[in-house]
């Protein structure tokens, strides 16, 4: 597409030769490519090539005027830019020739160097294009590498905790270890079962004012532990138990109504 090219190639179009010969001696001193017609028709067919990055065109012309012509090009190539001129300002306004699709616009008489700013100017918005185009493509690229990346994350960790980690906890469930060893055991169990099915990162996601302390709690009511259990397991006080509950409660929306909280963080579906 002509967008992905600099400007290096200029037609001139106007029906005025002499406008045409000043701008070509011009355009190429400034080593630019450039050819001219004064047909407007003759410029589509030579537009059609496909070898201009930029029209330079006059708007009063025979035939077929500037904004005529800026409504053909864009038949040919949506992309091209345009840079119209006139003489005749009190008729066409900038606005009226930007939203007929020009690049830009320049009032007759000017200076050439006034014209080769402009120029510059249009070539340097065509590099911007170009690279946040390269960059959208790129991000695109990290984005999806990111997502893949973190697919691949995730089932590795599920992978290893059901093939490396629950099989040896379910051992040491039927061996004759103490009470309290059982209960710490089965405290692991339901931590690593939330890993691969995130409840507590969910949780203090989605509720973002409950605190690390609460989701722990939350995450051993879930798991059926009584509040001494909880007390004993968190070292905390019995008190200290009663008190997050009492907050979760609140926080979850449920105070003063006689929802279980066990019930009601096992049906959560996150």
């Amino acid at each position: 597409m002509t967008q992905d090219r600099d400007i290096n190639s200029i037609l001139v179009v106007d029906d005025e030769q002499s406008m045409c010969k000043m701008l070509v001696k011009f355009l190429r001193s400034a080593d630019y490519n450039c050819e001219s017609t004064t047909d407007p028709v003759k410029a589509l067919s030579m537009l059609k090539r496909g070898v201009f990055e930029l029209v330079i065109s006059d708007i009063t012309m025979e035939g077929m005027d500037g904004l005529q012509l800026l409504k053909e090009i864009a038949g040919i190539n949506k992309g091209l830019d345009t840079i119209i001129m006139t003489g005749f300002t009190r008729d066409h306004t900038y606005s009226d020739v930007i939203e007929a699709g020009a690049s830009d616009f320049i009032s007759k008489p000017f200076q050439m160097q006034e014209l080769k700013a402009k120029i510059e100017r249009v070539n340097r918005e065509r590099k911007m294009q170009r690279e946040l185009k390269e960059l959208n493509i790129a991000l695109g690229v990290l984005l999806q590498r990111a997502e893949k990346d973190k697919e691949t994350l995730s089932d590795n960790v599920v992978s290893n905790v059901k093939e490396l980690v629950l099989p040896y906890i379910e051992k040491l469930k039927k061996g004759h270890a103490i009470s309290e060893c059982r209960a710490y055991i089965d405290v692991l169990e339901a931590n690593l079962s939330d890993i691969c099915s995130p409840f507590m990162k969910n949780l203090a996601l989605q509720h973002a004012n409950i605190s690390s302390m609460e989701v722990k709690v939350a995450n051993l009511i879930k798991a059926g532990k009584g509040n001494k259990e909880i007390a004993s397991i968190l070292g905390v006080s019995l008190y200290t138990v009663m008190t997050h509950r009492y907050r979760l409660r609140s926080k979850l929306g449920l105070k003063q109504t006689k929802v279980n909280l066990r019930s009601y963080l096992n049906s959560i579906n996150f």
